[in-house]
């Protein structure tokens, strides 16, 4: 799974490389006061689930134009009942997005997350290892994902990041990790006049040259840390 992640590239930086851009309607639908707080909150090297984060979509069946919207990380599919918490899941396996029926049924409404690198950790209760995964060549990813226009948040969607199955990287430190696709799929992948059954051949693992990965400091662990130093190598006598 991927429960943190890193987002220091400047906003810019990934609307030139993606090809995104802010909506018109930002004042509307999309909440302006939300991109705000996203703009306050970014860089960040410590993104946890409920934090309000940059993704990219393409809203319109009729125009490629790709948009760049906040979006709250834990994704709700349906309001729920009066009294009872939602179901928020940050992660969705890409297995299950043909059989489950709450997957089915938004497997038109997907998205890109960007990002610099992801946290995993390896170990038993009570003893982890977290580590630090990214490109090799440091470029930013992008996670395949889901979106949905509800969240907990008024005027705000959500979503959620697909796993597969490990690479070499990560088959030693946890038995999943997200979709990452390169700049050749992500038009497909954003398109929502293709079926998600045409779709299946971008979930698989990422290169295993692609990614590398090494131990960073515990802090990490802790939501309330943030900074490079989270990234650093830690540094070990043995």
């Amino acid at each position: 799974m991927c429960g943190r992640y890193t987002l220091f590239s400047d906003l810019t930086t990934i609307d030139t490389l993606i090809g995104s851009s802010l909506p018109n309607e930002i004042d509307g639908i999309f909440g302006k006061q939300h991109l705000q707080n996203t703009a306050h909150t970014l860089p960040s090297y410590n993104i946890a689930p409920s934090h309000i984060v940059p993704v990219i979509l393409q809203p319109d069946t009729d125009t490629p134009q790709l948009i760049r919207i906040p979006m709250h990380w834990g994704f709700m599919g349906w309001k729920p009942k009066v009294g009872s918490l939602p179901l928020l899941p940050i992660n969705t396996r890409s297995e299950q997005i043909t059989e489950k029926p709450m997957w089915r049924s938004v497997s038109t409404q997907r998205c890109l997350i960007p990002l610099n690198g992801f946290f995993e950790w390896s170990g038993t209760k009570g003893n982890k290892t977290p580590h630090y995964i990214q490109a090799v060549n440091n470029s930013i990813l992008f996670a395949a994902g889901f979106y949905s226009p509800l969240s907990p948040l008024d005027s705000l969607y959500s979503f959620s990041i697909l796993t597969t199955r490990p690479n070499a990287t990560m088959q030693n430190i946890h038995d999943r990790m997200p979709v990452f696709l390169h700049s050749s799929e992500w038009t497909h992948w954003l398109n929502p006049q293709l079926g998600i059954e045409d779709l299946n051949y971008l979930l698989d693992p990422y290169p295993d040259d692609g990614l590398k990965s090494h131990i960073v400091p515990p802090a990490v662990g802790n939501v309330r840390n943030n900074g490079p130093h989270l990234i650093e190598p830690e540094l070990r006598l043995f």
